[in-house]
């Protein structure tokens, strides 16, 4: 209950007066609808010639419409009748009209907002956070979840309200007109309330499974179609589409037996619902045969036990999707509550671009006894281009990560121009050290678009230099639309070394104190490495830069190249000095040069 709450404060950020008046104008058309029902015992009784045996609200009822002549004006003009039906509906009408704008206007509004809310929330999660969260959770959580909870605020809640606005002043009108026939009527009640109190839990139950059956299986489709490529490689399509068939299998089962039991649930409570107005006809004609009350009163009566009874049975249905309320606000208030990555606490430091790691070790929170770096100390000058090599698993894309603090040092210090990294604010370290990762990501946009990204201030001209440093230049001049062209999702309508240089080109727009290039250059050719690398050399002198690789070919060139080998630095020094040394980086090169 404390998470429903939680989120619905949330969700009703700007709206709460509206959702107050909400409810205000429900109350006014549940009157409006028992005022319009109770005007048609006056009809009958009026037809009948029995108003004389009038109780209290049916005098007030005939002293309004009378203006106060009673109830032989009423004899007299019984076309008063009819015309203050047709006003009482109209009156209704206008008010339902009214409510439902003030209620779609809280439902835009609440699903606005809880998304937005869990968008920006994400948006500022720590990068470890994703690392063990699953996209078809959070997803599902900000899809979903978000539109059960809004459904239950907009149209259970309000189906609540109206059930205990009806329920209340039929009640007080038949205690009043005859209470016998309130008590009888209404005597199984109490069997249908308890009846729900004990299948309701197993409702909730069943849904729960479903619904968590539900999660796995659009994890498993978001997980497919970001591994498409994978699959087709390696011909999985059949074993893909088994894998998901079992899953849809196991939800289609616990659906069903939700669904089932559901159905049972709500049928059996119908029982009760045609008992209700059973007793209340029979009674009713009882108490008419004895002259106890009108043919009015039965009129009205019948008609409040099914306004009483009916929506009491939806409340049921309430109850019951009362259960994937609280699951969806479980999972949503989880996930605000996530501590938000602190991004500004810091100094905000000029970096010039002077790099040092002195004795740095670092272990992933998931493999705290197993260090991918061990140890590290080494030096980097402003200016510098330095190459950072090594085998797979040797730590490389670490270092990256704790450069631009999307992890921080275990052991050991980072300085930046000598102030300690962790003491710098991570959005001005990110700011001025800027990644080209080896498999970039590129938003669904045009090439210009996605490198202007960095830099959106940058000119025409600038961005034309940007691509002509990362040869992307004549490529893009042959695409029909230039720059315009459009990438697809995820960078799909272009090669893996065109999606690499429209990453190289956006981290020099950045323009950036320090650029790091992680293995950005695996997926172009011997030749396009080469010419990136020449114009990389010539680029601002000021600019630090640092090559990840694992091709010595990249590295050659570097005025220092750090070799790691499982976490540790094995060598240091400039190609033709690790080339003197026989150590791993010559044997690497052997190795390298007899595969060309």
């Amino acid at each position: 209950m404390k998470s429903l709450i939680y989120v619905m404060k949330k969700g009703l950020k700007g709206v709460e007066l509206t959702y107050f008046f909400n409810f205000v104008a429900l109350f006014f058309m549940v009157l409006a609808t028992v005022f319009t029902s109770f005007l048609s015992k006056v009809l009958v009784d009026a037809l009948s010639l029995q108003l004389y045996k009038a109780e209290y609200i049916e005098r007030f009822v005939i002293y309004m419409i009378s203006l106060g002549k009673g109830e032989q004006f009423i004899y007299d003009n019984l076309y008063c009748l009819p015309i203050a039906i047709v006003i009482s509906s109209f009156i209704l009408a206008l008010v339902t009209i009214a409510r439902n704008l003030l209620r779609y206007k809280c439902s835009a509004s609440i699903n606005k907002t809880l998304q937005y809310g869990l968008f920006s929330h994400l948006q500022r999660q720590p990068y470890s956070y994703f690392q063990k969260a699953k996209p078809g959770d959070l997803i599902q959580t900000c899809t979903r979840d978000v539109d059960v909870v809004r459904k239950f605020m907009i149209m259970e809640l309000n189906q609540t309200a109206y059930t205990l606005f009806i329920v209340v002043l039929c009640f007080a009108i038949l205690m009043e007109i005859s209470y016998k026939l309130t008590l009888v009527s209404l005597s199984l009640l109490p069997f249908m309330f308890f009846y729900s109190f004990f299948l309701i839990k197993e409702v909730r139950n069943r849904y729960r499974k479903a619904d968590d059956s539900e999660a796995m299986m659009t994890d498993d489709i978001s997980e497919n179609l970001n591994s498409i490529r994978v699959v087709k490689a390696y011909n999985e399509e059949i074993y893909e589409i088994k894998r998901f068939e079992d899953k849809l299998k196991d939800y289609e089962n616990k659906y069903k037996k939700w669904r089932i039991f559901s159905s049972f649930f709500f049928s059996s409570s119908d029982i009760f619902i045609f008992a209700t107005s059973a007793l209340a006809i029979i009674y009713s004609l009882y108490l008419v045969y004895k002259k106890e009350i009108t043919e009015g009163t039965l009129v009205v009566a019948y008609t409040f036990i099914n306004m009483i009874v009916w929506p009491l049975r939806d409340t049921a249905t309430m109850l019951s999707n009362l259960g994937q309320a609280f699951a969806s606000a479980d999972r949503i208030k989880k996930l605000f509550l996530e501590e938000e990555e602190d991004i500004n606490s810091g100094i905000e430091a000029k970096i010039n671009g002077d790099i040092e790691f002195k004795n740095v070790s670092f272990a992933y929170q998931d493999r705290k006894n197993q260090y991918a770096l061990k140890n590290i100390s080494f030096s980097i000058k402003k200016g510098q281009t330095v190459a950072i090599l090594g085998k797979t698993g040797s730590g490389k894309s670490t270092l990256l990560l704790l450069l631009t603090r999307l992890f921080d040092p275990s052991q050991g210090h980072i300085y930046l121009d000598g102030i300690d990294i962790t003491k710098i604010s991570k959005r001005c370290v990110r700011k001025n050290i800027v990644p080209v990762l080896q498999d970039p990501f590129l938003f669904s946009k045009s090439i210009k678009d996605n490198i202007a990204l960095s830099n959106e201030n940058a000119s025409d001209s600038d961005i034309y230099k940007a691509t002509k440093i990362a040869d992307l230049d004549k490529t893009i001049e042959g695409f029909e639309k230039g720059f315009d062209t459009p990438v697809g999702e995820k960078g799909v309508t272009l090669s893996g070394g065109q999606k690499q240089r429209v990453a190289i080109a956006r981290t020099v727009l950045s323009k950036a104190s320090v650029m790091i290039f992680d293995d950005s250059l695996s997926a172009v050719d011997s030749k396009t490495d080469l010419n990136i690398r020449k114009s990389l050399a010539n680029l601002d002198k000021r600019t630090t830069k640092i090559i990840i690789t694992s091709r010595i070919n990249s590295a050659k060139s570097a005025d220092k190249i750090i070799v790691l080998d499982k976490g540790q630095i094995e060598e240091i020094g400039t190609h033709e000095e690790l080339i003197k040394n026989n150590g791993l980086y010559e044997k690497l090169d052997k190795i390298q040069e007899r595969r060309q």
